[in-house]
Formats: structure tokens, sequence, C-alpha cells
């Protein structure tokens, strides 16, 4: 087994493990290396110890529970293996610079994010294997997105400030030290995760053509690039091919008509949930009409300790949920886009028609709320989230949402 393979497997074995006081031995010992040789390994591709991993790891998952629930901090502290709320609150403050109870009074009020949580995990090791970039900051990427189109580049501007983020760049330093305007960056986010997401943000084809070599020496090479429909980026797609990258492609598309249609119809209404509705919610989850995790972020919203721009919309055929939305509110400097994020319907012949519903009802709720409604990686399709559907609605393709990966 490779070099990097074995580190994925420690690192798997660390984050199925948060709750155990993990040792060196313990996780080089599952990852199948021999003890002196593995410390060093994992440094140089993490950047980290594994030590060290696990203890950050560790204390990005006790704050998610300091955030998210009602445990006690004792309770936390030896959830997480230490062996007295001293010691974990030690941990905690070295590396948060504040004690758990503190921590938890300042979020209690605010939504949990992963910029929040990460330790940078993937960003460090993203640095470590790339000596030819050169750091750069997030503020000047976003200048460069509002710049240039913030409707275009809008997914960037948000997983900027939704993620811990790191910006790195080929772009030349002024002769004063300070950075001159970017023109091109790679957008390097960690979603408290062992891979990285990274996004190419370039303009020209040629200023994308900068950064493929640094691609391609990734561990696990993917990488996105956004760019202006039907620009023609022949070249950068053939020797894309040729390092084995295949292209999955899909739109970014938002509304732009001035007037939204009232969704009116005799025997469905269409409508905001609340807490209300939770029980047809869930009924609607044992249907099969969403998955798990949406139920979850649906109760988690409605308890206070979820996504704050979450809206959920249902249509309901007389006391029963026969359909659901999750449009998504980003708000970032003069901003504010609604991205309709799920559509879920009942297999029935009232689908098509349950959808338009949803559709029509959050069109007419994002322009009331002056922000933007936006569909993110559409497929050429005609499911509700798809092109043709889109485009049936009053949406746009905003740009051409490309996505590489071996």
């Amino acid at each position: 087994m490779e070099n990097n393979q074995l580190i994925d497997k420690a690192i798997g074995y660390i984050q199925n493990n948060p709750r155990e006081n993990l040792s060196l031995a313990d996780i080089a010992e599952n990852a199948g290396f021999t003890l002196n040789y593995f410390d060093t390994i994992f440094r140089r591709h993490t950047g980290y110890t594994p030590v060290e991993y696990a203890r950050i790891y560790r204390l990005t998952r006790s704050a998610l529970d300091l955030r998210r629930t009602e445990k006690t901090v004792l309770d936390i502290a030896l959830d997480f293996g230490y062996a007295t709320p001293e010691s974990f609150a030690r941990a905690f403050r070295n590396f948060y610079g504040m004690t758990p109870s503190e921590y938890r009074e300042r979020y209690a009020d605010t939504a949990v994010t992963w910029h929040d949580l990460s330790g940078r995990i993937a960003i460090s090791h993203f640095a470590h294997m790339h000596p030819e970039l050169t750091v750069s900051d997030v503020d000047s990427a976003l200048d460069f997105c509002f710049l240039h189109n913030p409707q275009k580049y809008a997914e960037d501007i948000i997983g900027m400030t939704v993620a811990e983020t790191g910006i790195f760049t080929l772009a030349a330093s002024g002769a004063s030290g300070s950075w001159e305007t970017l023109t091109h960056f790679l957008c390097v986010s960690d979603y408290n995760s062992a891979e990285p997401t990274v996004a190419l943000v370039a303009e020209t084809e040629a200023d994308a053509l900068l950064y493929l070599s640094s691609l391609t020496q990734n561990d696990n090479p993917r990488f996105s690039v956004r760019r202006s429909v039907g620009a023609a980026w022949d070249t950068f797609d053939t020797e894309a091919a040729a390092h084995g990258f295949a292209c999955n492609r899909g739109y970014d598309m938002v509304y732009t008509d001035g007037a939204a249609e009232d969704p009116k119809e005799s025997s469905l209404t269409v409508r905001a949930l609340t807490a209300d509705d939770l029980p047809k919610i869930a009924a609607f989850r044992q249907s099969g009409g969403c998955a798990e995790c949406h139920l979850r972020a649906i109760r988690t919203f409605f308890d206070g300790k979820g996504n704050v721009g979450l809206h959920p919309v249902g249509v309901l055929d007389g006391d029963t949920l026969i359909g659901l939305a999750l449009p998504i509110l980003d708000s970032i400097r003069d901003l504010r886009k609604y991205d309709i994020g799920a559509v879920f319907t009942e297999d029935s012949p009232k689908k098509t028609q349950i959808a338009e519903l949803l559709w029509k009802y959050v069109i007419r709720f994002c322009r009331a709320e002056n922000a933007v409604l936006g569909n993110a990686h559409a497929t050429e399709d005609d499911s509700p989230l798809g092109v043709a559907f889109s485009e049936r609605m009053g949406l746009v393709r905003i740009a051409e949402n490309c996505w590489y990966r071996r």
C-alpha cells in the first residue's frame, strides 16, 4: 500500500475515534507503519505529527458539542478522553484562546460554521506540498471576485467565508513587500477534512494554465474552475485530459427577471415551515421524501443552533407535506444570495406541479428579501434542480462550473 493511502487510513482512524486519547503507537499500528518511520511520514503529508492531529481533531469535535448540545463541560471533557475538566480547559484554552465555558457563552446564539471549528489541517497539508505557491489573504481574493463578477463567483465567495480557507497564488509581490491586486489564485478550503476542496480562480485560460503543474502533484488531485459561459478553454481542457483529469460540467444559475409569478393552486398550499411542522417533515422523511441529514438540519435550525440562513418551504396537500425546499441565505459584503439548495417532491403525477410551486414561492420570497436566487451546479437535465427546469422558472446560466478529477 502506498504511503499516502496508509496516511489516509491513519487519518480515518483518528477521525473515527475522536473520543479516544490515541497514542502514536495506537495510530501507527492501525495504519500499518513502523513507529520510528510513521511520525516523519505523517508530518510530511499533513504538516502535523499524528498526536498533534489527533489532539486538534478532538478539540474541534468537543467545540461542536459545546455549541450544539447542553452537555456539561465535565461530561464533554470525559467524552473526549480528558481525565478532568481542568485538563480539558487548559488544552481548549491553548487552542481556542478561551475556556470551554467562555466559548459556549460567546457562541450561544450563533450558528455553527466550519470556519469556527476547523483546525486548518487540510490547508497545512496543501501548503506543505506546494512550496512553489505563495500565501495571500482572503480579503484580496474576495476583492478579486467582487471586482470581476460577484454573481459569477458567488459560490467561491461563499466558500471562502463558511469554511477555513487558504489563498495560494503564483502572482508576484510588489516592490514594497505588500501584495499587488490578485489576478489569479487557488482557494483551498478545509471543511474539517483531511482532503481540501480546491478551487482555481482565474479570468483567463492563460492564467489558469499556470496552475496545472501544481494541481497534478496533489495526493488526490481534484479541483474546480468557474468560468464564463461559452468561454473556449480548449488548451486547458486538452492539457488537463493529458494529465488524466476527467471533467464534470454544470452551471451556476441565477434568477434575473424583475417580476415573479405568484404560486397558485386551488388544492395545494405552499408556505414557509415552522417548528410546529416538524411532525409533518418527519413523516415526509419516513416516506422517503428527503434524507435523514435534511431532517436533522431542519431540526437543528428550529432549535436555534443551525444555519441561520435556512428557510424551509413546504407544499401541503391538506395536512400532509408532499414537497420540501431548503433555500439557504449567504450574505457577504453586498452580496445576498439564496441557494435553492434542495427540492424534494413525492413521486406522484403532481411531481412537476409541486416542484414549480416550490420554485415560484422561493423566487417571490427572495425578490421580497431583495436577494438573488441561485442554483449552484445545475446539470443538463430536467430534474427540479436541473438546467431545463431552472430555465423554465426564469433562471439564467451565469457561470460554467467545471470539476476536474482523476
